[in-house]
């Protein structure tokens, strides 16, 4: 959940260092808004509404599991903008190892055993030896002001949300549009085709063909009959 906090709060950054358009950020047309609210709302409530222990592994469990496939149906309605895929990814990476693990196992320094967010929730547990996929888990500790826990698909789910925010900014190319013009710079031009009138031209100047006599008139010369400069022509 502290990703999408982080990525709120930089995200509006991005258009300015980047040279970017907030405009074109803000008119992006986001679909399944709802899909994706619905699930944010869940994973919210998990984190401040109290479900008693007993019902972590059934009704807190559900819970999870259908925040993250709301979460995942909207990243995959909306892999059509550039950068969604890799949030997909960062996000599907979190879902697989919360849901073999029934919660996202931490790896908690030990100094932090008796922190009140190093508690087991819902949502996270301390990691147990027969946790599956622990390299995905939440094992990158990140100390100082921040104290938190973070795992690789988190930081791919922030390197893709500002892949997002990036492109979004920007004005679209429309696509075919390069490799349009590239197909036009590299095409000859084509020559039409047409009738080669060199070589009767060049007959009429030696004489191989004579004019057609008139009626009555003298008989072609060096032809016998009209048959013969028929075959010719």
């Amino acid at each position: 959940m502290l990703v999408y906090v982080v990525f709120i709060l930089v995200a509006p950054l991005i258009p300015l260092v980047t040279r970017g358009s907030y405009t074109r950020l803000l008119d992006v047309k986001w679909r399944f808004k709802s899909v994706l609210f619905a699930g944010l709302a869940i994973q919210i409530a998990l984190e401040y509404v109290t479900i008693p222990r007993a019902h972590w592994h059934d009704l807190g469990f559900g819970l999870l599991v259908a925040s993250y496939v709301l979460i995942l149906a909207f990243a995959a309605r909306n892999l059509v903008l550039r950068g969604m895929g890799i949030v997909l990814i960062g996000i599907a990476c979190n879902a697989l190892v919360i849901t073999l693990n029934q919660g996202m196992p931490v790896k908690f320094p030990p100094e932090w055993r008796d922190k009140p967010w190093a508690q087991a929730t819902v949502k996270h547990h301390p990691t147990q030896p027969d946790d599956k996929l622990r390299f995905l888990s939440d094992i990158i500790v990140v100390k100082g002001p921040f104290d938190l826990v973070l795992s690789f698909g988190d930081l791919i789910l922030v390197v893709g949300l500002c892949d997002v925010a990036y492109h979004a900014s920007r004005k679209q190319k429309p696509r075919g549009a390069r490799s349009t013009a590239g197909s036009t710079n590299s095409s000859q031009p084509v020559e039409p085709n047409g009738i080669d009138l060199i070589p009767t031209e060049r007959a009429l100047r030696e004489g191989a063909f004579t004019p057609a006599p008139q009626s009555g008139g003298p008989t072609p010369v060096g032809r016998s009959d009209d048959r013969s400069v028929t075959n010719r022509r």
